[in-house]
């Protein structure tokens, strides 16, 4: 494959690398364009922590708006260290800048398992949200985004690209009106570099052809919604982005026991999606609830070959002072999967979820034979709201057996 892309590079060797998005400040829109309501942001890029109605039902998400700078990665990994976000959607609202900043980026969000989207996190009276309209992520941002594991672009935002110029030192120095023959092989260099990124992170090859349609002097490319699904820009549908999905912990009176329950997105690629759960529900014995942990697998492509099923072994929800176990029985007793749902069930003890709350956190380790483990949150603030009614609600029911003390695990 990345030989197919040399070869394309090859033909385009005016192509050439380093800062990404002066374009879009230099360069008028095409006439025919409507002018946005939309005002780019020039200043540094900057990540924060949003919390509210989010993309896909999230609740947090992290916010990476402004233009990618050299020191933009090494910010990024150091924000990463400080908070808690794999497994969090990052929301991009950028014109571009550093293409080998942007590469590390991009490299970092795959290793957190982050998806990611175009928009712009807004402050809102109830908390944040997000604003797609007219919102771009053009040049070096498309290389961030393309890190997603998986990767929406909702219909009313932007996607703009074009060639890159030549970046001659670490200062972003302009390319020559007469370059030299060093400035030729450093951008052979860069243009390999960008043929192995782009492989790494399954883009089509029709991307580079769309990209070198527009010169970085000129106007830029706007890709189509064709075009953006194609090149597998984005692996999630505008009706897939808005589907409906909880928002925070509920309790179900639906049936008899209630449950407390939290349903979030856990990844996202190309051939599948995979939500999961926790679902929590009163049992008999006073302080314990029957608890069960849920994946759910959507378009997911030949996921039980025969002799090769997809199998759930153990998950380890951690709060802070407790690790609770959930393990699937030895040499096979019991079923934990039907089609595509899969679960893991036990009791737990009440001080689990007590624990989570008090420490703001409920993280949950996913362990499958042939897969590297996963870690991804189900903590809400909505859990501490909830959690006393629930336990009224376990206590009111007739015919609780009260045990011993809770031995901490």
């Amino acid at each position: 494959m990345i030989l197919t892309w040399m070869r394309r590079l090859g033909a385009a060797t005016g192509l050439a690398f380093g800062l990404c998005g002066a374009a879009l400040a230099q360069s008028p829109q095409p006439r025919t364009a409507p002018q946005p309501t939309y005002v780019p942001i020039r200043e540094a890029m900057t990540f924060r922590i949003a919390e509210g109605q989010g993309p896909r039902g999230a609740t947090r998400w992290v916010s990476a708006t402004g233009q990618i700078q050299g020191n933009t990665a090494s910010q990024f990994d150091a924000f990463r260290k400080a908070n808690k976000i794999e497994g969090l959607p990052l929301v991009l609202d950028s014109t571009g800048g550093r293409v080998f900043t942007a590469m590390a980026l991009g490299r970092m969000v795959r290793s957190l398992r982050m998806p990611t989207t175009v928009g712009r996190t807004i402050s809102e009276g109830s908390g944040d949200g997000v604003r797609s309209k007219d919102v771009s992520c053009a040049s070096a941002c498309v290389l961030v985004l393309m890190g997603g594991i998986g990767r929406s672009v909702p219909d009313d935002a932007r996607i703009d690209v074009h060639m890159f110029s030549v970046e001659l030192d670490t200062e972003g120095n302009k390319a020559r009106a007469d370059p030299t023959f060093r400035d030729i092989e450093q951008s052979q260099r860069g243009m390999a570099r960008h043929a192995v990124y782009l492989s790494e992170m399954g883009i089509g090859a029709r991307y580079l052809e769309i990209m070198t349609e527009a010169s970085f002097k000129g106007a830029m490319r706007r890709m189509t919604r064709d075009e953006i699904t194609q090149t597998q820009l984005a692996m999630v549908t505008e009706r897939e982005l808005n589907a409906p999905r909880l928002t925070g912990w509920s309790i179900s009176s639906s049936g008899a026991p209630p449950q407390l329950i939290r349903s979030a997105l856990l990844s996202e690629t190309a051939q599948m999606s995979v939500d999961h759960e926790l679902v929590v529900e009163c049992d008999n014995v006073r302080g314990f609830y029957w608890t069960t942990y849920r994946q759910q697998l959507r378009r997911l492509e030949g996921e039980r070959q025969q002799g090769q099923p997809v199998s759930l072994t153990a998950a380890r929800l951690e709060t802070g002072g407790w690790n609770f176990v959930f393990q699937f029985p030895p040499r096979g007793l019991g079923i934990n999967a039907v089609g595509n749902d899969l679960w893991l069930r036990r009791p737990m003890p009440q001080k689990v979820l007590e624990d989570a709350v008090a420490n703001g956190r409920l993280d949950v380790l996913i362990g499958s034979p042939g897969r590297q483990p996963q870690t991804a949150s189900l903590y809400d603030p909505s859990l501490a709201r909830l959690l006393p009614d629930f336990i009224r609600r376990c206590e009111a029911r007739p015919g609780l057996v009260s045990v011993g003390p809770t031995p901490r695990r």
